[in-house]
């Protein structure tokens, strides 16, 4: 007998995550962003629409959603990412379950700088370079952001829609897991 089955996949909308794309603060290669290139950078959002790949890898298989709006917050760039479908894009659910845990993922962003001056900032001690205008191509979730302020966030919502096991402190040892037993120090939780 020739039996077949179809499987065909609900769609589930992963939803939006939001983060900060970049700041005024001095990056670990001692740049930092102008307001005006802040600006620019708001307006390059809300005018092309960014993708958002994985490392900076920029071939179609990379994108993880697109960067659907921006805006200025102190002086810190808030960006709102409408992900992919988690479907479809495996990258999607890993990067959901990395966000739940508790897992720190940063965002970069890459583009052409158009100008820039050199300044020496007292808290650092030491002359840096000071982006002024910046062109916006792409931004990018990486394990290591260049501005420590830049970081991926989950709203509790999907976080509760991602259907993952809610994780236990270990109060002995801090470890994260969703065992009865940490199995780092095996202290009852």
């Amino acid at each position: 007998m020739n039996d077949f089955n179809f499987i065909i996949p609900l769609r589930k909308d992963a939803g939006d995550i939001t983060g900060i794309a970049s700041t005024s603060s001095v990056d670990r290669d001692d740049e930092r962003m102008s307001e005006k290139a802040l600006a620019d950078m708001i307006d390059g959002i809300k005018r092309e629409g960014i993708n958002l790949f994985g490392n900076h890898e920029h071939n179609w298989e990379n994108t993880l959603g697109v960067v659907k709006d921006a805006n200025l917050s102190g002086s810190q760039v808030l960006v709102k990412i409408g992900l992919d479908d988690p479907i479809t894009n495996p990258k999607v659910p890993m990067l959901l379950n990395k966000l739940k845990r508790g897992i720190k993922l940063g965002l970069s962003v890459g583009g052409n700088v158009k100008s820039f001056k050199w300044e020496y900032d007292k808290a650092v001690g030491k002359k840096i370079k000071v982006l002024d205008s910046v062109e916006i191509y792409e931004v990018s979730v990486v394990g290591i952001p260049s501005n420590k302020d830049s970081f991926l966030t989950i709203p509790q919502a999907i976080a509760k829609s991602a259907r993952l096991p809610e994780l236990k402190k270990c109060f002995n040892c801090n470890t994260k897991t969703e065992k009865e037993n940490c199995p780092i120090c095996l202290t009852k939780l």
